[in-house]
């Protein structure tokens, strides 16, 4: 029962932080235009919440490894709570940089309590054996991408509401967003306060700390615990560690692409609206759910992770060069639709696979076991830093303007600088092909099949449905880029904006 509860409370969590985000992303740039924001503050406010939780993942994963989980997790909580509510407050405030910096300080908050994503890791690495982590990754992917396609929808739920409070303040179908964030996160609350218990791990761990300081004096204590983390550093600095940490952020940078590129793109080239490219883009969570199942499959047929990766690898580079070279003003859709669906068919052989080589590669390294949650929150920033970088830079380097795109010979949507996306597949291919050389997987898969060789086939049995993926920004809705050169977020933003709210989420 113990593994069933856990698996109740990592499900609930993935599927809130999901649900949470996708509630918040497709109104947010009209909550900020209706407080007096500009689109400049509203790029800064996106870019916030990635930022913020890149910030709180090591502190969080550092707090779990000397406090264990629920503590943690309790805290990240209450903080994504407090965002909630000053979320729906925040246009109480005057309308101008006072309200759009509440706004900006409520994604900041939801942005600290979704950092709590590296605790799901670190548990699962705590938890689960090394044969069924790829499965559970995969199978809690399958759960955050439900979440995704759910969270838009459920603004249908506020789309009317319009409750006045005071004289001059009132819930709408903006702020009211907030609410549905707080009943979110209070459900997250009382799955951790009811289902989740320390990993057994955790005390056969502290029982052999507790076993080594026995016998020795401060002054050896404090000899070893240096030793230990200058060890710890070294074999972080290892090619097997560094090369899925370039695999997370090179899937993350390049999914950014998709979603701050296409919209805009679209609109040029197609004449597309939100509604359009939130259908083209919403569709593709099913087919990323149907390869998160085909991952499954191949992982359960003995496929190792190393070849999955490399499979999804090669894909990735078809797919995103193939972006870049269909992009065309006054194309077909299928010129637009057909390399997205390549490119994001690659995720899930990238995204489960990359999370579990890391986590053995962490289990080979004695110095490392005892910094599971601090290391599985480093590999989450890593996807943080292509969350809240990358954006920009597509929308500054890698999107033509209409002017642009008229002005050039071969009329696409995108620059150049857009194949950085296939450049880095190709770096994290060559690392992958570096390790297999040296011996390093070899060497790494050994190790697993041994730790596989000491669990029951119970246990297997047990841990059939889990885990949690990374808060990567895969958005299945129509994003608006941060920050342009062009003139598409103005023709996005032009007119009525709750007519286009209101057509975005029917």
């Amino acid at each position: 029962m113990a593994v069933e509860k856990y698996l109740i409370v990592l499900t609930i969590i993935g599927l809130v932080d999901a649900i949470s985000y996708m509630l918040v992303t497709p109104s947010l740039v009209f909550y900020v235009l209706q407080n007096g924001g500009n689109q400049n503050q509203y790029g800064i406010i996106m870019s916030a919440f990635s930022f913020s939780s890149f910030c709180t993942k090591p502190v969080i994963g550092w707090w779990s490894d000397n406090q264990g989980f629920r503590t943690p997790y309790f805290a990240s909580i209450s903080v994504a709570l407090m965002g909630g509510f000053v979320y729906i407050i925040a246009s109480a405030f005057p309308k101008g940089n006072v309200a759009v910096g509440a706004i900006l300080l409520a994604r900041l908050l939801g942005g600290c309590g979704a950092a709590n994503s590296a605790l799901g890791f670190a548990y699962v690495a705590r938890s689960v054996p090394a044969n069924e982590q790829t499965t559970t990754n995969s199978l809690l992917a399958i759960c955050r991408i439900m979440g995704m396609a759910i969270g838009p929808g459920m603004n249908i739920l506020v789309a009317k509401v319009d409750i006045p409070i005071g004289n001059n303040w009132g819930l709408d179908s903006l702020n009211s967003v907030g609410c549905l964030l707080v009943i979110a996160n209070l459900i997250s609350v009382g799955a951790v306060y009811y289902f989740l218990e320390e990993p057994k791990e955790n005390h056969v761990s502290d029982e052999k700390d507790d076993s080594k300081k026995e016998g020795g004096d401060t002054a050896t204590g404090s000899s070893l615990s240096s030793s230990s983390t200058s060890d710890a550093f070294l074999s972080f600095l290892s090619i097997d560690i560094l090369v899925p940490m370039l695999s997370i952020f090179s899937f993350n940078a390049s999914f950014q692409l998709i979603e701050t590129g296409f919209a805009p793109a679209a609109n040029d080239a197609l004449g597309w609206g939100p509604v359009q490219s939130s259908i083209a883009l919403g569709s593709i969570s099913f087919i990323i759910a149907a390869n998160m199942f085909a991952v499954m499959n191949f992982s359960k047929r003995g496929v190792t992770d190393s070849k999955l990766l490399c499979g999804g690898l090669s894909v990735s580079i078809v797919g995103y060069t193939a972006l870049y070279l269909s992009w065309i003003k006054d194309s077909t859709t299928w010129n637009f639709y057909l390399p997205i669906l390549l490119s994001a068919s690659s995720f899930p052989y990238m995204s489960a696979t990359t999370r579990s080589l890391f986590t053995v590669a962490v289990n080979a390294k004695p110095a490392l076991k005892d910094y599971h949650g601090f290391l599985q929150a480093v590999l989450s920033m890593a996807a943080s830093v292509a969350g809240f970088t990358t954006p920009g830079i597509v929308a500054a380097y890698c999107l033509r303007s209409p002017e642009e795109v008229l002005a050039s010979s071969d009329l696409r949507e995108l620059t150049s600088f857009s194949l950085f996306s296939p450049v880095l597949s190709v770096l994290v291919l060559l690392g992958m092909a570096y390790l297999a050389l040296t011996g390093t997987i070899g060497t790494v898969n050994n190790n697993k099949n041994r730790a596989e060789g000491s669990k029951s086939i119970a246990t297997d049995e047990a841990f059939d449905r889990e885990s949690l993926t990374e808060s990567s920004s895969l958005l299945p809705h129509a994003k608006i880029p941060l920050k342009r050169r062009s003139s598409n977020m103005a023709i996005m933003l032009e007119g009525n904006f709750d007519g286009i709210l209101e057509e975005s989420i029917l």
